[in-house]
């Protein structure tokens, strides 16, 4: 257990009211909540299921155990989806549901439902009630309607505290559907007042944690955000690459470093233009793996070859230049496909290889080759080892690279992915974690739960990157009335 008075005194105040709900901001404590909470139960002979929605936000919880001492056996720490596909898997006839070898992501709401119907079951809660004293569910503002279901089926069986901040709800996009932080939420997991303070700011960025805590007033109601003598760094907007010479700045900061974009392409792009110093980070269902192992096992030769050079030079900086967009027309037209260069032939000459014989042996001994190509950086690291991984598993085990894929995939769900120092990525994807220092490339493209999301990254260090030093006031994609402010 914690020997921080204070959040000892919110431990107890939480696991004494269960089922219960705390909403806190952003950097106030929560996972420090949700491991001492489990840390206590540890302590008093308990085992906790904690779920959360992404896998970097379980590796952060994983993480954070390790500090309270818990051991392995006495937490288990899992996406909703891939827990609710692991119980279904075990029981498909009290799911209700044909429960494939591997899960089908898209797929998932089904898997939610189902998991639901099992936990309703006497057999599944007693299951449930001999492994776990309690449950612990994180980010709980990005619950959909599906997973709020099962949550409520749970909490029938196990004491059961949901976590989260409706300002940091970021999977409001196409169909999903979050539950209503108030009316589904707060009516089934009544309120926990827990006393709070900006804890990823001190001891020594305090008023930048103030400050964020303040500026959730005007992000709730649709006012600007003045940066003029905020402690933050405002760099003003020259041209489409004045954030190059920032990024690179930040290189000599002690730390880790995330530069944020909204979409993939931007984060590429600018990747791409800071010359693989700063690596993406993809999302774990990122289709353009997909893409390529799908043309790998089902087109002919021409197209595969055309598509693991465009694969790796949307990967890379540097190798455009070697294979130009007439080199690669001729190579898709099954053309003439040569260099006069000899460090590029090895390189050139398996790639004629996959046209040739468009297997998983030869993509991969393609892939090697363009990634070693003089000049070459990779910057979607990745997507590029994660192919590499797969066309391995191909061979090996004589199968599809889809299949491959997939199953690289659940390995990735379960390990979680390894961590990086410098990334380039999305408000969506590091949402959960932190860093010492975030660059914002273009904020006013954001909603306002993608803006507060990105400015509460950094722990020592905020740049915002924008044309004026007044960022316009950002919608709320969905209304959060009970956020807390």
């Amino acid at each position: 257990m914690s020997n921080d008075p204070p959040l000892q005194g919110a431990v107890q105040t939480l696991l004494s009211t269960l089922p219960g709900s705390v909403a806190l901001p952003a950097g106030a404590g929560k996972t420090e909540l949700i491991a001492a909470a489990v840390a206590e139960v540890a302590a008093q002979g308990g085992t906790s299921l904690v779920l959360t929605h992404t896998h970097a936000g379980v590796d952060a919880l994983r993480r954070r155990m390790k500090k309270f001492g818990v051991d392995h056996t006495q937490v288990v720490v899992r996406t909703i989806d891939s827990w609710s596909y692991n119980l279904i898997a075990h029981f498909p006839s009290l799911a209700e549901l044909v429960v494939p070898a591997a899960p089908d992501w898209s797929k998932v709401a089904e898997y939610h439902r189902a998991a639901a119907r099992a936990v309703s079951t006497r057999a599944v809660r007693r299951m449930l009630e001999v492994s776990y004293s309690n449950l612990f569910i994180d980010e709980y503002q990005d619950c959909l309607t599906d997973q709020h279901t099962l949550a409520l089926e749970l909490a029938q069986v196990l004491p059961t505290a949901v976590l989260g901040d409706p300002l940091q709800g970021l999977f409001n996009f196409g169909k999903n559907r979050p539950a209503d932080w108030s009316a589904d939420v707060v009516a089934n997991f009544p309120a926990v007042d827990i006393d709070y303070r900006p804890r990823r700011w001190d001891p020594d960025h305090q008023e930048l944690g103030a400050w964020l805590v303040a500026i959730r007033e005007n992000l709730l109601n649709g006012r600007p955000i003045d940066l003029t003598s905020a402690p933050v760094t405002w760099v003003p907007r020259r041209d489409a690459r004045t954030f190059v010479n920032t990024c690179y700045a930040a290189l000599d900061l002690d730390g880790t470093i995330a530069v944020l974009g909204q979409f993939r392409p931007d984060c590429v792009n600018a990747a791409s233009s800071l010359g693989g110093s700063y690596s993406v980070m993809e999302a774990i269902d990122e289709k353009v793996s997909v893409t390529l192992a799908t043309r790998i096992d089902t087109k002919g030769g021409a197209e595969v070859a055309q598509a693991v050079v465009e694969f790796a030079i949307g990967s890379t900086a540097g190798l455009a230049t070697h294979i130009p967009a007439a080199k690669r027309r001729q190579l898709g037209e099954g053309k003439s496909f040569v260099t006069r260069r000899e460090d590029l032939r090895p390189a050139y000459e398996a790639v004629v290889q996959v046209r040739s014989d468009p297997t998983p042996a030869a993509v991969r001994i393609a892939l090697d080759l363009l990634g070693r190509l003089p000049g070459v950086t990779i910057h979607c690291r990745e997507a590029w080892f994660e192919v590499m991984r797969s066309v391995a598993t191909a061979i090996s085990d004589e199968c599809t690279v889809s299949e491959a894929l997939q199953r690289t995939r659940n390995h990735t769900r379960a390990a979680g992915r390894s961590p990086t120092t410098r990334v380039v990525s999305r408000p969506l994807l590091v949402k959960g974690l932190e860093y010492d220092h975030v660059i914002i490339l273009n904020p006013v493209k954001y909603t306002a739960q993608e803006l507060y999301v990105a400015l509460t990254r950094g722990s020592k260090s905020v740049t915002v990157i924008s044309d004026t030093i007044v960022l316009p006031a950002a919608h709320m994609a969905l209304p959060s009335a009970a956020a807390p402010r």
